[in-house]
């Protein structure tokens, strides 16, 4: 059998759909996997390590601002779909599934031009353009909130969102050598998603020194954009981490990050004390209100970086709220969900 799933500029549609993927290779091993996404996003090097044959199509973007953009967007469109048809058509998938993204309209309407199923998968709180978009031409319809089902009617079924399995297989003790930490110190773990975040990390560069004095800190800067050059011990800075971020999120003591929906899944998963930045005027925002009483959220706009520094010291400093926080995140979002997916993905294909 074969599967093709769409989804990339960012990451936060891709790992979803890896975990059910990985689920499905358990059940057959003999499993092709087919993925489409964009060029410059960061999802090639991670569905290509999980074994995908990986095509990028063209990024289409309706924006709502008045803008040239609306005259190029039915060519772009058009050729997006095109592009998208071609490749269905040589590479026959058995089901196609998106759980949204910048390639998912183009992809999902050329399923059904060639009458393949499809599975939609809705993970934010708010449900978007994207969605609303290809929901009415799923064959399956799931979501990860009661509140999204509500808005998408009867169709839509309430199952939670699925994790890695391999996000929860991290060593503390592993870690420790991998990022050369100091094992007398608690761990600050600092991320801003599968693109990264320019101003956490312009935050965090402002106010690490005095972090350190208190604490080990794992900076992720995401692809191309580490701008300091910094270094101090204890203080490990990389770019991207693929199987590393497991042993990150194992040693973690407090996290910092953005509120995107494959964040808060592995913070669920792994119960895990979070400060959440989400980003401004996104879908972010209606995440991070769904989970507020179990994490600490900040609005970056009247954030800075002697409140987030505070922040983190208070949490770092009471290991019984960071238990606390834990437990409610945990409690917040079904996780363990990627097999029942995947049986329901081999339904569908047959």
């Amino acid at each position: 059998m074969k599967l093709l799933f769409t989804g990339g500029g960012t990451m936060g549609p891709v790992t979803p759909l890896l975990a059910v993927h990985g689920a499905l290779k358990k059940i057959d091993s003999s499993l092709e996997g087919v993925w489409i996404g964009t060029r410059q996003g960061p999802e090639r090097v991670v569905v290509e390590a999980a074994g995908f044959r990986f095509y990028d199509l063209p990024v289409v973007r309706f924006v709502r601002s008045v803008s040239v953009e609306w005259l190029l967007f039915p060519f772009r469109f058009f050729c997006a779909l095109y592009k998208a048809a071609q490749i269905i058509r040589r590479e026959k998938p058995d089901v196609v599934g998106s759980a949204g993204g910048y390639t998912a309209v183009p992809v999902v309407i050329a399923a059904k031009l060639f009458h393949v199923p499809v599975w939609i998968h809705s993970q934010d709180v708010h449900v978007t353009l994207t969605t609303r978009l290809t929901a009415p031409l799923g064959d399956r319809l799931t979501v990860a909130w009661d509140q999204s089902a509500q808005r998408l009617g009867a169709k839509a079924r309430v199952v939670g969102n699925p994790v890695r399995h391999s996000v929860l297989t991290g060593s503390r003790e592993s870690a420790y050598g991998r990022f050369a930490l100091d094992r007398g110190k608690p761990t600050v773990v600092i991320f801003g998603g599968g693109t990264g975040a320019r101003w956490v990390n312009a935050v965090i560069v402002e106010i690490v020194e005095r972090l350190l004095l208190k604490a080990n800190v794992i900076h992720i800067t995401g692809r191309g954009k580490r701008t300091s050059q910094l270094s101090r011990e204890h203080y490990a800075v990389r770019e991207f981490l693929r199987e590393e971020m497991a042993d990150a999120l194992a040693i973690a003591d407090v996290i910092v990050c953005r509120a995107g929906m494959g964040t808060i899944t592995e913070l669920a998963a792994l119960g895990k004390a979070a400060i959440l930045i989400p980003l401004p005027h996104s879908a972010q925002e209606k995440n991070a209100q769904a989970v507020h009483d179990a994490c600490v959220v900040l609005d970056q706009r009247s954030t800075t970086g002697d409140r987030l520094l505070e922040t983190i010291e208070r949490l770092l400093q009471d290991q019984g709220e960071r238990q606390t926080l834990g437990k409610k995140m945990h409690n917040k979002l079904r996780t363990d969900v990627a097999d029942e997916l995947a049986e329901m993905l081999r339904g569908l294909m047959k």
